[in-house]
């Protein structure tokens, strides 16, 4: 046979895989090396290099740029015209690039094939050697759209390709997508082989151990379609299976039940029938694995599995291993890529198009902005060829297709007719918005555009577009008014260059003399001044600053507290009285004798309103943070003074020690001066600690106070003590004994003066820690303003000033009440502002009343025009718009005008006949007879569209770029957002997705209501019993049924993924009260399962990725098998125990048999982590997560490994129960494996053997023969109960050889929990092989 193909990757992959399948292993790889040889030979003698030359980019390619950019232009035309919204014209230029990029692809390709056919370039990237079609296309194609980082498509795209080179901004474009590439890849190649870790896990113990389960259930299978395109054929989904039932079909049978189905007999069954049903790890009974006929071929040698093969890793591995391939999340592209969406129906030959029968369409306006007409049903129509050797062809259309072309219409090649919507119109939408911006200054008029009001539920309004129409923005020249500005122009007014529009003031409050510095920004105006003339103020330094000391008359001196020639404000303290009258020597507590204070601070002091005493009881108090090992002295200890008291820390008065340490560190060390009296009776002595006591107070028979004492009894290191402590009095008068000076200005009522406050810094009873002593007590000068318009003086400041005065050769102190007021800056900052200027209306020493303008600023005109846009109202005008002549042109014409003053015309419009606008614009005036001079004023309108956000109001005025309108839009969610691994590992992991759509929760009638204030929907659904069901919807679903129409079981109502928990909740809800918990179970379990495979499946298909559906289907089986226990009844299960479901359903049925209660239970779906978690085997758990945690539950519950599967066995170090080791445990392992070995031993005479020996086996013998029953029953599940009574039998048992010669060899043996599991393993087999 000859075949004469040129043999490309996937022929070649083909060639190997039949070669394989009907010739061997050994053929196959000879052949392999065969074509190694030839390929080489062959590369060799043509010697394919590649070089810059290689790259040859089409030449048709400028005419296809051309082409499109005159497209985008038309398309920017109609956005300026008013004809489309930004959004249809955002859509447009994207789909324009879209499909030009698609057919420079194709022009690429066909370039090659026609010109160059051996272009290495074209070579590698066909034959599968390197490179694919997408790079080519960037190499000498066009590299096409890009995205930016938020993942929207840039309406600009990259127009060159890598041969021609890029320019500066392509690149930066294309540097987004690269960097996303990037990230991208590091991430994927992570989490690709964690999901491969995990899937392993939860897989590895399923192993081939039966041959045929015998299972009557099946699942059905039926090719994969997306929409109207397959998928998967059916045959490749049936490829390898096992047949569960004959196919029949009329009356010939062509496949039995347990038939394997080959290639032959798939295409011949895909040919025959639409569905099929087949046996599937799904369905499989076998206990813990799957039988050979439900797994059916191995696909690595295409026949039957093998016993023993362990098809969970290889169903990991198979779904893991293309992880890497899947992209993690493609960008969001707003909505564009609609290649996949519609199907183009193009003309094949010059014709007449003629409507099939109940054509009907409705006009719509498509997402480019055009009017369309919408088929409504399903329909066709026809093409009639003008040439008769041709045959007429007619075309399906579905609801939702686009007509280019109406009934009747000549049409020609290559025309295009009409856009065919897929069948499966289920696209999930979300709304998105965009902005508009202006793209000229003026002002905004409303043309068919009706706002409305809309209030959210915290009272905010939006202003939307109730219907959509045009906004119209008439040219001008806006100006930006400062703050305060007001306008001195209006509507109408004719303005020059230079003119003042607007202008702001500035006003003194106070009035006063004006003081103006030269170049200064700043004016003070001087409101009030007070000059004290009986004190003197001299310079003093001390410690190398200088003081400034103020004298009095009676001889007090004070400290100024501020600066002479800064502004203090009101309520500052200016000066503090010098004197040391109420200066302590140390620390220690304060009371209060009388005295009265108002509020204040610690820093500022606690003004006194009432005079008294303030009573000073002194201690020392030494602050140290030192190890409690440095202290000399004991708590209660009585010093002198000078003594050590901590180390390098000594006492300065005699007194008694008050130690205060935590955790170890002395923190205070308190010394309380005093006199210690330790024989006093406290009972006695009737004196109370904090007692103040007079002076010739009598305590004890012989003790009298001289001076006024505080009693405090003290724990001394002698006994219980009284310590009387010395007391300082301190007189306080009301009034401080200084002057207060001040002044009134009297025309404002305004007052400046100097008052005089005694200040306490202490509050009552507070302990002052100190060594060295404070100051209690401070007289202090404080400014006080008051004026009688109270609003005032919070604006006024005072400066203190020191005047010389020649007579007395010193200085005075004078204190300035101050207004200041500062200039505006007259700089250029806003560019739209017009010119600023700013005129000073004073002079220096000028005396000005309240109220007086000390200063203008102007906003002057830089255009000539006319004054437009001020609004009459109460708000403060913002802006003045100037109608310049560059905004206005004429047009002349003889004919009389159609257009009347004030109607905006749209660009080429005929405004009289044969005379067209240049521009959009609004007619202003039309004068003239004969001869007319139309006035037209530029405008420029915008498409808004209903429903659309409006940021300005009509006859607001707007500066170049501001925000015009929020469109709001549908847009098509890309299915590409939820793809890829994240959507695989959502799947496996049994995640609810985000935005899930709604499920009918039973079959019945749909009822849709919409509702008409806001456009919420309400869904109801009769179901078949006639009870009515509500399902709420969230605002942003969609609906995906109509009024009337019947839904099914768990049948989505709204766009959006569907959740695997609910549908299987809903199934086994539905089902439970006819067919019983265990049925119920197995139809919810099902439906699950096949709603996970076909998932998975269609997204690694999005990737263009084939996986065989049984790998997907081991691993849903394993997250497909345990149920919840909901009430345990008479069983020994727990609520809330996760059991198998086969488990659960034996012991049922035990129980129904002795009449006990049954468990009540709810099948649930387990995410592959928490099903690897839940295993039987807790050596598998905790090498896989949560280490600590499984093995302490399983010590707890006191759990046995069975070691069943693969990890386990590897752990403890045994071979495992797969591949070449499976017959080592043939037959439920380690039991049946001993039993084998020693049923050999007796027999096998030319072996002398020890007694020990055959005792051993005799008793295994016994042993493996009690286990029979186990054995024999493949279903019988060992879960731990069962496996503790049998170990404990055990012992039972073992205990009745004793009578042997050999019992106390056994009974010692048996105080070893697993003697019997470990002696099998070492010492027997051993032993044989040394034989």
């Amino acid at each position: 046979m000859f075949y004469n193909y040129t043999v490309d990757k996937n022929r070649l992959k083909k060639l190997m895989a039949w070669t394989y399948q009907n010739h061997g292993s050994a053929r196959c790889a000879q052949m392999a090396d065969d074509l190694k040889d030839m390929g080489f030979r062959f590369a060799t003698k043509a010697g394919v290099s590649i070089s810059v030359d290689d790259l040859t980019v089409p030449p048709a390619k400028r005419s296809m740029l051309d082409s499109a950019e005159q497209e985008i232009r038309v398309t920017e035309q109609r956005y300026a015209k008013g004809e489309i919204t930004e959004v249809e014209r955002f859509q447009k230029v994207i789909d324009t690039w879209n499909s030009t990029s698609e057919a420079l692809k194709d022009e690429v390709i066909r370039n090659f094939r026609e010109t160059d056919p051996l272009n290495s370039v074209y070579m590698m990237a066909f034959s599968g050697a390197r490179g694919n079609m997408s790079q080519v296309r960037q190499l000498v194609g066009m590299r096409g759209l890009m995205a930016n980082p938020q993942g929207e498509i840039i309406d600009l795209p990259i127009k060159t390709n890598f041969r021609e080179g890029l320019t500066v901004t392509e690149y930066v474009i294309s540097s987004y997508g690269a960097r996303k590439g990037l990230v991208d890849t590091a991430l994927r190649t992570a989490d690709s082989g964690y999901l491969t870790r995990r899937l392993v896990d939860v897989s590895q113990d399923v192993i081939v151990r039966e041959h045929d389960c015998g299972t009557k259930t099946f699942i059905t299978v039926s090719p994969m379609k997306d929409g109207d395109r397959i998928l998967i054929p059916l045959s490749d989904r049936l490829f390898g299976r096992v047949l569960a039932e004959d196919i029949v079909v009329d009356g010939e049978v062509i496949g039995k039940r347990n038939d394997y189905i080959d290639a032959e007999l798939s295409i011949t069954i895909e040919k025959a029938v639409e569905q099929v049903k087949v046996r599937s790890p799904l369905t499989c009974e076998a206990v813990r694995s799957v039988c050979q006929q439900c797994y059916g071929w191995s696909l690595a040698h295409g026949h039957l599995v093998d016993m023993g093969e362990a098809v969970g890793i290889i169903a990991a591995q198979s779904i893991g291993e293309p992880g890497t391939q899947l992209t993690m999340r493609t960008f969001h592209t707003g909505g564009v890529f609609t290649g996949e969406v519609v199907r183009q129906v193009k003309a094949n030959f010059d014709g007449v198009i003629r409507y099939g029968e109940g054509l009907s369409t409705r006009r719509i306006r498509t997402r480019h902005g055009e009017e369309r007409e919408q088929v409504e049903v399903n329909a066709e129509f026809t093409i009639i060829p003008d040439q008769k050797n041709k045959e007429p062809i007619s075309y399906s259309l579905t609801p939702s297709s686009l007509l280019f072309v109406s009934d009747g219409e000549k049409v020609t090649l290559d025309q295009l007719l009409a856009e065919v919507a897929t069948a499966k119109l289920q696209r999930s939408t979300e709304r998105a918005t965009k902005d508009v911006t202006s793209h000229l200054a003026g002002e905004v008029l409303f043309s068919q555009l009706v706002p409305e009001g809309k209030k959210d539920r915290q009272g905010n309004t939006t202003r939307i577009a109730q219907r959509g129409g045009l906004l119209w923005v008439l040219s001008g020249d806006v100006y930006n008014l400062p703050p305060g500005a007001e306008p001195v122009v209006k509507n109408g007014d004719e303005v020059e260059v230079g003119s003042v529009l607007a202008e702001t003031r500035l006003i003194s409050n106070s009035g006063g003399v004006v003081r103006l510095e030269p170049n200064s920004r700043e004016i003070d105006i001087v409101t009030a001044s007070v000059l004290l003339d009986q004190a003197q103020v001299r310079v003093e330094s001390s410690g190398g600053r200088e003081q400034f000391i103020i004298n009095t008359a009676d001889g007090q001196r004070f400290l100024l507290k501020t600066t002479p020639g800064t502004k203090v404000q009101n309520h500052a303290i200016v000066a503090e009285l010098i004197d040391d009258r109420y200066h302590t020597n140390s620390g220690g507590l304060i009371q209060y004798g009388g005295i009265e204070v108002s509020k204040g601070g610690r820093k500022q002091g606690y003004e006194i309103t009432k005079g008294g005493t303030i009573l000073w009881i002194p201690e020392e108090t030494h602050e140290v943070n030192k190890d409690s090992s440095l202290l000399q002295v004991e708590d209660g200890q009585y010093v002198e003074a000078g003594e050590e008291v901590v180390k390098d820390i000594f006492a300065q008065s005699s007194g008694v020690v008050e130690v205060i340490q935590k955790n170890e560190i002395l923190r205070e060390i308190i010394i309380k001066p005093g006199k210690l009296y330790l024989d006093i009776d406290p009972e006695i002595a009737k004196i109370e600690t904090g007692q103040v006591l007079n002076a010739g107070t009598q305590i004890g028979p012989e003790i009298v106070l001289d001076e006024l004492r505080m009693a405090e009894w003290v724990e001394t290191t002698e006994g219980y003590g009284l310590l009387l402590r010395p007391v300082q009095e301190f007189t306080v008068s009301d009034e401080p004994d200084v002057l207060s000076q001040g002044t009134i200005n009297t025309e404002g009522g305004r007052q400046i003066q100097l008052r005089s406050v005694q200040r306490i810094f202490y509050k009552d009873g507070e302990r002052v820690k100190s060594v060295d002593g404070c100051q209690l007590l401070s007289t202090q000068l404080v400014l006080e303003m008051s004026s009688s318009e109270s609003d005032i003086t919070t604006h006024l400041a005072a400066d203190i000033e020191l005047k010389p005065d020649e007579d007395a050769d010193c200085q005075r102190l004078q204190l300035v009440m101050l207004e200041t007021l500062v200039l505006r800056r007259d700089i250029e900052s806003d560019p739209l502002g017009g010119n600023i200027q700013t005129r000073v209306l004073v002079h220096d020493n000028q005396e000005i009343p309240p109220g007086a303008v000390i200063a203008r600023t102007e906003i002057q005109c830089k255009e000539a025009g006319q004054i437009r846009g001020i609004k009459s109202g109460i708000e403060a005008i913002r802006r003045i718009l100037i109608v310049r002549d560059a905004d206005l042109f004429s047009i002349t014409t003889d004919q009389k005008p159609k257009v009347k003053v004030g109607d905006l015309i749209i660009s080429d419009t005929e405004i009289a006949p044969g005379v067209t606008t240049p521009h959009s614009a609004q007619v202003v005036k039309i004068e003239g007879k004969g001869e007319y001079t139309v006035t037209l004023r530029q405008a420029r309108p915008y498409r808004v569209s209903a429903g659309a956000i409006l940021h300005i109001d009509d006859g607001d005025l707007v500066q170049r770029g501001d925000n015009l309108v929020l469109l709001v839009f549908e847009r098509t969610k890309t299915g590409d957002i939820i793809q890829g691994l994240p959507r695989i590992e959502e799947l496996l992991e049994g995640r609810k997705p985000k935005e899930a759509c709604i499920l009918a929760r039973k079959p019945g009638v749909c009822q849709v209501e919409y509702w008409e204030d806001n456009d919420s929907v309400d869904i109801k659904v009769i179901e078949d019993d006639g009870t009515v069901s509500e399902y709420p919807l969230l605002p942003n679903q969609n609906l995906l049924v109509t009024d009337g129409q019947r839904v099914g079981t768990a049948q989505p109502l709204t766009d959006g993924p569907a959740n695997p928990h609910e549908i299987l909740e809903i199934f086994f809800n539905y089902h439970v009260d006819d067919l019983g918990v265990y049925e119920a179970s197995l139809r919810g379990l099902q439906k699950a399962q096949i709603f996970l495979v076909d998932q998975v499946q269609s997204v690694y298909q999005s990737q263009g990725i084939d996986i065989s559906d049984k790998h997907i289907e081991v691993i849903v089986r394993q997250m497909t098998s345990k149920v919840r226990i909901d009430d345990g009844g008479d069983t020994t299960m727990l609520p809330g125990e996760l059991v198998e479901l086969r488990q659960v359903e034996q012991v049922n049925d035990a129980m129904s048999i002795t009449g006990g209660a049954t468990a009540r239970y709810t099948p649930v779906l387990l995410g592959i982590t928490k099903a690897s978690l839940n295993t039987d085997s807790f050596i598998s758990a905790a090498s896989f997560q949560e280490t600590t945690r499984v093995l302490t539950e399983a010590a707890i519950e006191g759990k046995s490994d069975w070691l069943r599967g693969l990890k386990e066995n590897v752990i403890i170090g045994r071979l495992i129960p797969a591949g070449t080791g499976y017959n080592a445990h043939e037959h439920g392992g380690a039991i049946a494996a001993s039993e084998a070995v020693l049923n050999e031993g007796p027999e096998d005479t030319g072996n002398v053997r020890s007694p020990y020996y055959t005792q051993a086996a005799e008793r295994r013998d016994s042993l493996s023969n009690r286990f029979t029953d186990l054995e024999d029953d493949e279903d019988m599940v060992l879960d731990d109960q069962t496996a503790r009574a049998i170990s404990q039998s055990e012992v039972l048992k073992m205990n009745s050889f004793s009578d042997t010669g050999f019992g106390g060899r056994v009974s010692e043996d048996d105080d070893d929990d697993d003697e019997f599991e470990d002696g099998y393993d070492d010492d027997d087999y051993d032993d044989d092989d040394d034989e």
